[in-house]
């Protein structure tokens, strides 16, 4: 569906593996005669792998890539740094994983954009990002287009996908000037199902934000969920830690909620040029 060569050149991390190099098989030869009774059919894409099952608080076994989120409290999204980044002038595409609170890898997300648009653009510039789960199958993409912002009337958004091509959220940020504020958006009715909003006083068009800070995640006037941005000693590093206060989320808010925290992470934590 949305997978390219940038994801099959990834490495393993933990008990995950972020993608593997596809290796070509050899052509199926017929020593006998056989008769064809269907006609392949193009585009099909084959089942998915079962995903093992979750045991916590509950058990069950998942249907989709981001139904293990179902049963987590909490979520944690680490950066992987690599060498040549640190060594040349443009930034390499990132990489993450997203760790549940024991520590298991949950997905590995790999970006994938041009490096011209990062040497131009950089923590602004569009992408995709594939997360992968313990199967080493897509669960999730992460789609970033080009905006200049809201004060451009172009604001910015990310989408989030699902396989074999179905939208199942945006979100879009919304023209403020003294408090960040974004809108999660559901994929099929383009309502509003949360809002996010980060500090307030935060400066103009909110580029001022702290290292560390804090992110609410509300709807109906009731906290949904958090997430914040702040370093963790025990890893030398800054995190984006997500709380899901709302032990009743489903699996789908969550992953909207997942998406927003990466569309945070490059709008107020990357590295600016």
């Amino acid at each position: 569906m949305l997978q390219n060569d940038a994801v099959r050149t990834l490495q393993y991390d933990s008990e995950i593996r972020v993608a593997q190099q596809s290796n070509a098989t050899e052509p199926r030869v017929y020593d006998s005669h056989i008769s064809i009774t269907s006609q392949p059919r193009p585009g099909s894409e084959a089942p998915r792998i079962p995903l093992p099952t979750v045991t916590g608080s509950r058990t069950f076994m998942p249907l989709s890539g981001y139904d293990c989120l179902a049963d987590l409290p909490s979520v944690h999204i680490e950066q992987t740094f690599e060498l040549n980044e640190s060594l040349t002038a443009v930034s390499s595409e990132n990489r993450y994983v997203v760790r549940s609170p024991l520590g298991d890898a949950v997905f590995a997300a790999s970006e994938s954009s041009t490096e011209k648009n990062r040497l131009l653009w950089g923590a602004g510039r569009p992408f995709q990002m594939h997360l992968l789960d313990k199967t080493h199958q897509e669960a999730l993409v992460f789609r970033k287009k080009f905006a200049l912002g809201s004060m451009c009337c172009q604001a910015k958004s990310l989408e989030i996908w699902i396989p074999p091509g179905n939208v199942l959220g945006r979100v879009v940020q919304s023209p403020t000037f003294m408090q960040p504020e974004f809108f999660i958006e559901d994929g099929n009715t383009g309502q509003p199902v949360f809002c996010v909003e980060g500090p307030a006083n935060s400066g103009f068009c909110c580029f001022c934000l702290p290292k560390e800070c804090y992110f609410k995640v509300h709807s109906g006037g009731n906290l949904r969920a958090s997430i914040d941005h702040k370093w963790m000693a025990s890893k030398s590093q800054y995190t984006t830690n997500i709380y899901f206060s709302d032990a009743k989320l489903t699996a789908k808010e969550r992953a909207l909620i997942l998406g927003s925290a990466f569309l945070l992470e490059y709008m107020y934590f990357q590295t600016r040029f």
